[in-house]
């Protein structure tokens, strides 16, 4: 008897073998599907999650250099205002210590900027005082306006001013960045730079027709006021010092409001700087670098007393730095101490605890 043979298998029909084939094509498609969508999900959960997280770190104020806690930077939004100063402070340093002359030049700008348009001021009021008492006005108004400008072009000029300058070496001083013998050096140099340029602008209206006719009575008469406060004891200089005061306070809370970091556009800036110009412009408000440009054009026409110029001067920064050093620079800066606030609290605190024992 022969061996048993192996049974044989009845071999796959080609259809078989296709509809197998298509079917595993539709499981792999269906789970790529089933991938697909599941990545899609997460995406989408991710992303959500993003933008929630996103909120409040967008809302947060960015760390200060001081090294105050993120919490307290709701108390304390100024912060930003008084490290985007230091900032500006450091830059200030440089240019006093290794590069001088070129500080100098930035001063002199603005020195010419404060001497061009304090003259248009005048010329433009004297222009419109010709017409009669209700075109003056309407000339002291827009001539106070045309002299904003002067501000707005020292500011995107990065030009050097002393009485803005006043507000940054005050914070600079109190936060311990900088001394006071350093910050009079750079105080000293602006000043410098500042005069040099009210004289190139002196020198070049004294070789023009510019000051002449009403624009030299007006310009004139403004310097018989200005030194005529000092004739008038101690409530005229009184009178200066506050008019000082006020005038620097203007310059340096539009200053603050451009540092502050929440104004970004440059259009509303302007204006922030040109009316706060326009304020103590039509006030009658005093600034030393005005006051000296003013000074410098009409002594070379033979006008007024030096040594009462230089008095009033005198006079004039002292309230210029009260109202941007101490109103504007050192109050800011207190009102902003993050680690002031602390450590009072702590010593409320420990006092406290001590009286209840």
């Amino acid at each position: 008897m022969s061996p048993a043979q192996p049974v044989a298998q009845p071999a796959a029909t080609p259809d078989a073998a296709t509809a197998a084939a298509a079917a595993a094509a539709t499981a792999a498609a269906a789970a790529a599907s089933a991938a697909a969508t599941a990545a899609d999900a997460a995406n989408t959960a991710a992303n959500t999650a993003a933008t929630a997280n996103a909120a409040p770190a967008a809302a947060a104020t960015p760390a200060s250099p001081l090294g105050a806690a993120p919490k307290l930077h709701p108390l304390f939004p100024g912060n930003i205002f008084v490290s985007t100063v230091l900032d500006v402070l450091n830059s200030k340093e440089t240019m006093t210590g290794r590069l001088v002359s070129k500080y100098m030049q930035r001063a002199l700008m603005a020195g010419l900027f404060v001497g061009i348009f304090f003259t248009a001021f005048f010329t433009i009021s004297a222009t419109f005082a010709t017409a009669g008492p209700a075109m003056a006005l309407a000339g002291k108004v827009l001539g106070a306006c045309t002299f904003g400008w002067a501000l707005v072009l020292i500011y995107y000029t990065n030009s050097e001013l002393l009485t803005s300058n006043m507000m940054i070496v005050s914070i600079g001083v109190y936060h311990k960045r900088i001394s006071w013998l350093h910050s009079l050096r750079i105080l000293g140099l602006c000043l410098i730079g500042n005069l040099l340029g009210g004289l190139v602008v002196a020198l070049l209206m004294r070789s023009s027709t510019i000051v002449s006719g009403e624009v030299y009575q007006v310009m004139a008469t403004a310097v018989a006021t200005k030194t005529g406060y000092l004739t008038q004891g101690a409530f005229g200089v009184a009178d200066l010092f506050v008019r000082a005061i006020f005038c620097n306070f203007c310059i340096n809370i539009a200053m603050l409001m451009c540092y502050n970091g929440k104004i970004v556009n440059d259009f509303t800036k302007c204006i922030i700087m040109m009316v706060a110009v326009f304020v103590f412009a039509y006030l009658g408000f005093e600034h030393s670098v005005a006051d000296s440009v003013l000074f410098l054009i009409m002594g070379l026409f033979g006008v007024g007393d030096p040594l009462m110029e230089v008095l009033a001067i005198i006079v004039v920064i002292l309230g210029n730095f009260v109202g941007g050093g101490l109103l504007i620079g050192i109050n800011f800066a207190v009102m902003n101490d993050q680690h002031s606030h602390h450590h009072s609290n702590v010593s409320r605190a420990l006092r406290h605890d001590i009286g209840r024992r």
